[in-house]
């Protein structure tokens, strides 16, 4: 009897162990603990930006982010547009070219603190800039190979680096992609692994395809990141300080059939690759105040984007649809930004006050 017990309390403590080293799962249900889920989002306006003056225009606008003074952020083609809290235009801090602060082409940016940190994908040059958009200074990083910013802690920043087979390999067919999230330290002297993900490509002698679905986003305060990669509804949440994954979540979904447009026919038809069967179930990652909403591929064409929201324990709480002709862009306490497209293609991105 002992000895039984003995090996119960060793079974148990290998299998807490083994439990630490891989983190947590928590598998949700489809549907969510609020009694009223399923509603569509009442929203108030608070403010609207639109490009009517000429100023400015809204092609392809993209990772909204709001600095410490209010101030709001928006990259476009060939624009990086500042507004004020109130939604004021301010400045097109982007400059075309090869010099210092001048930015090739595609770029990405984060704001931490007092400054906004810009990598130029054309050159990978990194650099910090005030919001102004005045050049600071040129940051270099020691050993680093290419790869792409996707984020800036007060320590130090993060970057994703992927790793491709031998180009020898490339034979048309699926092949798996690492994905390796990398620290550095602020004065680029030192480095480390944080965690290492995989994804399919498509790889043949003629093309390269992503075949998975890659959303990287920083907590609030910083201290993980929320990660999706793949096409299946599951969330990956990765402490910064290095320690085992803290936790992933999922949900039992409903999948989004593919309707394939004439021209992924012709490319898959000349390429080779497999047809999509489904959508990619997450669309998006929005962290707010101890909760994160997931945008879905979920969209009903009077009611709009289905959003999830699951709490810091990764339970399933919420969702509700974000309103007809609505896709999300950013979330804040008690509101969000939108950006809403008009029946002339014109676009709008709008500040609206969460009512329910």
């Amino acid at each position: 009897m002992r000895k039984g017990l003995a090996l119960l309390s060793l079974f148990i403590f290998l299998l807490s162990i083994l439990t630490a080293s891989v983190g947590q799962i928590i598998e949700n249900p489809s549907t969510p603990l609020a009694k009223d889920a399923g509603r569509v989002l009442k929203l108030l306006e608070v403010w609207r930006i639109t490009d009517e003056a000429g100023d400015f225009y809204l092609q392809a606008p993209r990772n909204l982010q709001t600095a410490t003074d209010g101030s709001i952020f928006i990259a476009d083609n060939d624009e990086f547009l500042r507004f004020s809290a109130e939604g004021k235009f301010i400045k097109n801090i982007f400059k075309k070219g090869q010099g210092p602060g001048e930015i090739g082409g595609s770029f990405v940016y984060f704001v931490q603190g007092r400054d906004v940190f810009i990598q130029d994908l054309n050159s990978w040059r990194l650099w910090r800039a005030d919001f102004a958009g005045v050049f600071q200074e040129h940051i270099i990083l020691k050993n680093k190979d290419i790869s792409v910013l996707i984020g800036v802690v007060p320590n130090g920043y993060l970057f994703l680096r992927m790793v491709w087979p031998p180009r020898s390999e490339w034979t048309g067919r699926m092949m798996e992609v690492l994905h390796i999230v990398e620290f550095f330290t602020k004065d680029g002297s030192d480095k480390r692994d944080i965690a290492t993900f995989k994804t399919n490509a498509f790889l043949s002698p003629r093309s390269a395809t992503n075949w998975d679905s890659t959303i990287t986003i920083l907590s609030p305060d910083d201290k993980s990141l929320f990660a999706f990669f793949g096409r299946e509804y599951r969330i990956e949440i990765v402490n910064l300080d290095g320690s085992p994954a803290a936790k992933e979540f999922r949900r039992t979904y409903p999948r989004v059939p593919h309707v394939e447009k004439s021209w992924e026919s012709a490319s898959r038809k000349k390429y080779g690759f497999p047809k999509i069967e489904y959508e990619t179930d997450v669309k998006g990652l929005y962290p707010g105040e101890g909760r994160v909403w997931v945008e879905t591929s979920t969209e009903d064409k009077n009611k709009g984007r289905l959003i999830d929201v699951f709490d810091a324990g990764g339970r399933y709480i919420d969702s509700f649809y974000l309103g007809p002709g609505r896709s999300l862009m950013a979330v804040g306490e008690g509101y969000v930004f939108c950006q809403e497209k008009n029946e002339d293609e014109t676009i709008t991105i709008v500040k609206y006050r969460i009512m329910n």
